[in-house]
Formats: C-alpha cells, structure tokens, sequence
C-alpha cells in the first residue's frame, strides 16, 4: 500500500488534530456520528508518532462512542430469583431451567439459561421474559435486543422448534404496540454448539412506555403437522437491550467504547510505541 503523508485541512471546531492522510477516512467515519454543535479541527499528515500524542489528550473529548447502557439486569442469568422466580429479575413459563456450566460452557458468566419443550404431541411454549420502563424508554428512539443462543450436538434442536428473540414496545396499560423478532437461531445452517449472536432493532412508537424483551423456544404440535416431535433444547445467555445499535463485540475495540474507529488505531499506535519491558 502506498502512504501519503500529505497535509490536508477539514474544518469541525475546538480541537486540533494532526492526522496523517492514511486515516483520513476512519476519522471523517468517526467525528460523522458528532452533534451539529461540536465543531472539531482536523490537520492531516505529520508522522505516527507524533498522532498518537495528539490522540491522548483527543481520547477523553470523545463522547459519541460510548459504551450503550444494556437496560436489561441480571442479563447473563447469574443472580437467582426468589421462590420459584429462576432467575432474578426474569418470568419464566413452560421447560425452562438454569445450566451452570453443566451441559454447555457458558456465554458469559457461570450460567447459561436453558429450554426445550415438551414433545407431548400439542404446541409448548417456553418463554423468558423481562420488562423495562422509566426514563430509559422513549418514544421516537432506535433500541435493539441482542442474543446469544447454542444448538447443542447432543440434544440437536428439532425442525418444529421456532426459536425466536422479540421485542415488544407496550403502552402505559401493557398493551403491544409494535413487537419486532427474528429467529435467534437458525436451526438448519448454523453450526451446533456454538455460541450465535442474533439482534432485532426497532423504533419505539408513539405511545411506547415500556419494552418486554421475549426470549422464546416454542414447539409445534400435531396442529401444525408435528404429530412426532424431534425435540431438542436451546441455551441462551448474556442478553442486552440497548437504546441505539447492538454493542460491539469486536475485539479490536481496543478502548471499549462500544465502537470500532480512529481511536481504537490511536490507543493500539501508542501500546505499540511502549515495546515490551
């Protein structure tokens, strides 16, 4: 790749930046997502080794790549509930149980939560539930859901299993408004025993006062032509709810802002500059 140490200006405001024209683009990406009020100056060229002190009086002014508040609690199923609540902070119905690492290793944490139906012969639903209302919720605002659900190879999930993630915008009596999903799974391509990450995003409605996110393992009957059921369990762990995009995952978030930009290539420049001791 040719590098070009070329001087160019962009006009934003307050801060002055010396970049070289090699990270030109992942710096427009990043200062776009700014408010129209910040204003920030951006100077083009210069050596790496000059950018990467720069960028560390530029890390701590960056708000717009903070980390997404996940609005769910106990979201990786690690808290027991009281009685016969399973999980802290969640409502169960149908087969579902707790796996501490027994079964599968877990996503996140120590425990995984797991369901199956009931292969009776007629449909068995099997849910998770949590509601979130408050501040956090307003209407005209993009949230997303997030999952991560395993197929396991010794009890392989059935083809009349639908394995579904769903967010539900409700108004102040509890009533859905709008309730987006998408299969957390997919039972036929995805490989067995492997974590998968599924998000369904949406646009809270007028009215929203409150989201319910669903997670659900429902097996068909007879009624839908199943008379024998296959079986099979799902696993799901480490859930999130966040207002805006899914978190990122990417393990080059070096600086774990939740994004990946110039300033994750600004922390790895200046790790790089230390060496080993």
């Amino acid at each position: 790749m040719f590098w070009c140490w070329c001087f160019r200006k962009i006009r934003y405001t307050d801060v002055t930046v010396t970049l070289s024209d090699a990270y030109a683009r992942i710096v427009r990406r990043s200062f776009a997502s700014l408010s129209e009020s910040t204003t920030i100056t951006l100077i083009e060229g210069d050596r790496i080794m000059r950018k990467s002190l720069f960028m560390s009086a530029v890390l701590g002014l960056a708000s717009f790549g903070a980390n997404a508040q996940n609005l769910l609690a106990n979201n990786s199923f690690e808290t027991p509930g009281p009685g016969v609540v399973l999980f802290q902070n969640w409502m169960q119905f149908g087969n579902v149980f707790a796996d501490v690492g027994v079964e599968v290793t877990p996503q996140d944490g120590t425990t995984a939560a797991k369901m199956f139906g009931a292969s009776t012969g007629s449909q068995s639903d099997q849910v998770l539930l949590q509601t979130v209302s408050g501040a956090s919720i307003i209407p005209g605002e993009l949230y997303t859901v997030t999952s991560h659900v395993l197929n396991p190879s010794i009890d392989a999930i059935g083809s009349e299993n639908i394995i579904l993630l769903q967010m539900s915008f409700k108004d102040a009596n509890g009533d859905a408004i709008e309730s987006p999903e998408t299969p957390a799974i997919d039972i036929e391509n995805d490989p067995f025993d492997t974590w998968i990450e599924s998000s369904v995003s949406g646009i809270a409605p007028v009215g929203t006062t409150q989201i319910t996110v669903a997670l659900l393992h429902i097996q068909l009957g007879a009624d839908a032509g199943f008379p024998v059921q296959e079986g099979g369990a799902s696993f799901w762990d480490n859930i999130s709810l966040v207002q805006g995009e899914a978190p990122c995952n990417n393990p080059a978030d070096l600086n774990g802002d939740g994004a990946v930009n110039f300033f994750d290539v600004s922390l790895f420049i200046q790790l790089y500059n230390q060496g080993c001791d």
